[in-house]
């Protein structure tokens, strides 16, 4: 019976934890002095992610000889306890880099955030589990678990030096072995915390 219901009760909690960290909303009222946006915004359109070309994968180096990664099974959007996610099945896709150009400017100075979640990570072997999010052909978030894990948020960032335009690709990458889930929740940039 308790089998039947640690599926809802880790949903109930991911929505709890979701709500708690949400970034508000950009309702493009508010800016600083200094012109830039006094709220965090959506940086990314979890939506619109493509699987990059391997050209362009900064991440190919780890990539394995063969790969399936169907879109729809493997990778792709979906609603996640209320909140729009971009999720990675690792069952059906071990290892995947998507890209998007960034929805607006990153101003200097400002924190970039990445929240993501992992549902329990398993294996048959023990593994590491990582994740990545790349701007500007640099890593700029990183993230390894070893397998087996429980199930974690990462939400954490960056202060960027310089000014990065929208328009600028961003990369975000996955690769593990397992039947795992991992979830991005968002990208955003705004004030330092």
């Amino acid at each position: 019976m308790l089998r039947r219901r640690r599926p809802l009760l880790l949903l109930a909690a991911v929505h709890v934890v979701l709500a708690c960290d949400a970034a508000p909303a950009d309702d493009g009222a508010a800016s600083s002095d200094d012109g830039t946006p006094a709220e965090p915004r959506q940086l990314v359109d979890l939506y619109e992610f493509v699987a990059a070309p391997d050209e362009r994968d900064l991440f190919r180096a780890d990539k394995p000889d063969a790969i399936e990664c169907p879109p729809i099974d493997g990778f792709g959007p979906i609603d996640f306890g209320g909140y729009p996610s971009f999720e990675v099945h690792t069952d059906f896709c071990d290892y995947i880099t998507v890209e998007q150009p960034l929805l607006d400017d990153v101003h200097a100075g400002e924190h970039v955030n990445v929240r993501m979640w992992h549902f329990d990570l398993r294996a048959v072997e023990p593994a590491i589990g990582y994740a990545a999010v790349s701007i500007e052909g640099q890593v700029r978030w990183e993230y390894e678990v070893e397998i087996p894990s429980d199930g974690a948020l990462a939400s954490y960032g960056w202060v960027t030096d310089h000014d990065i335009p929208a328009g600028t690709f961003v990369q975000y990458h996955v690769h593990n072995h397992g039947v795992n889930s991992w979830n991005l929740i968002e990208i955003t940039a705004g004030p330092p915390p």
